[in-house]
């Protein structure tokens, strides 16, 4: 059996019920909802990870499955006002990168008929208005944060799992604890990006995936009006983004805005204005990959030296898919092949030696000998996704 195989035997196993659980901590959902792993850990719905593992369950006849995911979003948002990082109680605290909106699109070109543009509209624009509502700053752009109180973000306990993962120690206060838990609901936790204050930035790929949201509700709309109203607020954000983010050399990097400026760390957010229309600026492109590809797929990060898991030589699947995404909208049809064979073939050659899927690995020598903050787990998710989606992009 080799990994295409392993995937399309196992990727229903991914799909959990939707029924009430004895373990108090789980949230019930309305439909079946599809989780990273077929067992063992994250035995639960993500949010972005669903996402990338959507790509896979639209390219093998699962689309009920998409909608089922869908709804199930929707329902949380109407619940809870947020899609929490997780459908459980402790991450309530928190969402994850919005994808939402693409979700939603990626259903409708395949599915054009089942969720009307008014259905779409609405389900979009609740979530978007969490964004607006509780995680924007002064000068306009977004960032991520937590509702964690301040006690619990200064406990001692929640800074325990920080440390023996980065080796790195903080003063034990609130506004240190809520930097972490908003680093987690970045998605990348952790890496050197935010240098452990990622309340204090506004991120690059959170501010490009609002703007795709904002073009979404824009066309989305019944009303030209309001369509107009969506329209100007993107192209505000792109003005706002462009001037604060973007450097020199064109690619664009997290803002400080305690600080006021630009953040310094290279990390695979830049393909995000690539592969989402902000920029397109192929010098630019050719600059992040450059500095982010390897001999086995895209790193997550340049490295500042410290222990972090999202950074060289690590390779992730979201990484590797938003530079192809980036790539393929530039045209550059070369580049988006190449990194698809790479992501295929050390995929293929840890699952020959293997057996499994994982979560991540070693760009740099296509093993599994990546920095790990925990032990990789058994992947579907997010790696079958991905692989599904590049190899059926090479097969054509």
């Amino acid at each position: 059996m080799n990994a295409r195989e392993f995937i399309l035997k196992n990727i229903d196993l991914t799909t959990k019920s939707n029924c009430v659980s004895d373990d108090a901590t789980l949230i019930s959902l309305p439909y079946p909802y599809t989780t990273p792993c077929i067992d063992e850990k994250f035995q639960e719905m993500y949010y972005w990870d669903t996402y990338f593992t959507h790509k896979c369950l639209l390219l093998t006849g699962r689309e009920e499955q998409v909608y089922n995911n869908i709804e199930n979003f929707s329902y949380m948002v109407k619940k809870f006002g947020k899609i929490p990082n997780g459908n459980r109680t402790y991450y309530l605290n928190r969402s994850q990168p919005p994808f939402f909106g693409l979700m939603i699109a990626d259903y409708c070109e395949k599915v054009p008929a089942k969720l009307g543009k008014e259905k779409r509209f609405s389900m979009l624009k609740e979530e978007y208005d969490f964004w607006q509502s509780k995680r924007l700053t002064e000068n306009g752009l977004n960032r991520y944060y937590s509702e964690k109180s301040d006690e619990e973000c200064a406990k001692d306990s929640w800074f325990v799992g920080f440390e023996e993962r980065t080796g790195i120690f903080l003063p034990h206060t609130a506004e240190n604890g809520r930097a972490i838990a908003a680093e987690c609901e970045s998605g990348m936790d952790f890496s050197p990006r935010f240098k452990s204050a990622c309340t204090h930035y506004n991120p690059v790929d959170l501010n490009c995936l609002l703007y795709a949201d904002e073009m979404l509700l824009s066309k989305w709309s019944s009303e030209e009006e309001t369509a107009q109203v969506y329209r100007g607020k993107a192209e505000k954000r792109k003005a706002l983004m462009e001037k604060l983010m973007k450097a020199e050399n064109g690619a664009y990097y997290d803002y400080d805005f305690m600080k006021k400026k630009r953040g310094d760390v290279l990390s695979f957010a830049a393909f995000y204005p690539f592969a989402l229309g902000l920029s397109d600026d192929e010098k630019a492109f050719e600059f992040v990959l450059a500095g982010l590809e390897r001999e086995y797929g895209i790193v997550a990060s340049i490295s500042d030296g410290k222990k972090y898991q999202w950074t060289e030589p690590n390779s992730w699947a979201p990484g590797n898919y938003m530079a192809f995404a980036a790539a393929l909208r530039l045209n550059r049809k070369h580049d988006a092949r190449r990194i698809a064979e790479k992501y295929i073939s050390a995929t293929d050659g840890i699952f020959a030696r293997t057996g499994e899927l994982w979560e991540k690995y070693n760009a740099e020598t296509g093993g599994m000998d990546g920095l790990g903050e925990y032990a990789a787990p058994k992947m579907l998710g997010w790696t079958a996704g991905v692989y599904i989606a590049f190899y059926e992009y090479l097969k054509q």
